[in-house]
């Protein structure tokens, strides 16, 4: 982890870095809740934007605060906790853009973003952090998801199609009875056997 190299070059000792390194759990699996609870009251795109402006920020004026124990601690924390929501935002969301069939299938492929980005985290780690250092690096994980910040207003893209339970079905050919089942959700059964809707897909 950078914040433990950052924190050893402020003179933290063992037990305040351990700490920290719980606070940055706490904040890491607090965050995955939080995050996945807000986005059943909040639209994607502004849940995420808020996500990734704490993203940027805390890493990138984490160097500037390390010295004072308090926020060194505060800023790790709040960096895991916009971290967390990565993993909780959007299995839900793939499921209302491609449908509970597929969307599935689409964050599993998804989800190997992950696996590149701990590839990319081991480059950087072979090539970059000997000339840049700690500090930088993490300032660089701050400027790439400012990135991502940007990407998310630049590109707005739409599904051409809906991917329901009932079928592929394009959006500009859809008749009333069916487009009132895609606005309410499709009927679902639990397993009590209980029917009930999934949230709406467009």
């Amino acid at each position: 982890m950078a914040y433990k190299e950052i924190g050893i070059r402020q003179g933290y000792g063992d037990s305040f870095l351990t700490a920290v390194g719980c606070l940055f759990s706490v904040g890491n699996a607090s965050g995955r809740i939080v995050w996945g609870t807000l986005y059943e009251s909040f639209p994607f795109k502004q849940l995420y934007s808020t996500l990734l402006i704490g993203q940027s920020f805390f890493p990138l004026t984490l160097p500037l605060i390390a010295s004072v124990r308090p926020l060194f601690g505060t800023w790790v924390f709040c960096t895991a906790f916009c971290s967390g929501g990565n993993f909780t935002i959007f299995p839900p969301c793939t499921n209302d853009v491609f449908g509970l069939g597929v969307g599935g299938i689409v964050y599993s492929y998804l989800a190997t973003c992950f696996s590149w980005g701990a590839f990319i985290l081991l480059f950087g780690n072979l090539f970059v952090l000997p000339y840049l250092g700690y500090s930088k690096l993490v300032i660089m994980a701050g400027v790439i998801s400012s990135m991502n910040f940007a990407l998310l207003y630049v590109l707005n893209v739409k599904p051409k199609w809906t991917i329901t339970t009932i079928g592929l079905v394009k959006k500009n050919s859809i008749d009333k009875p069916l487009l009132a089942e895609l606005k309410e959700g499709p009927e679902m059964k639990n397993a009590d056997g209980n029917i009930s809707r999934a949230k709406s897909f467009i």
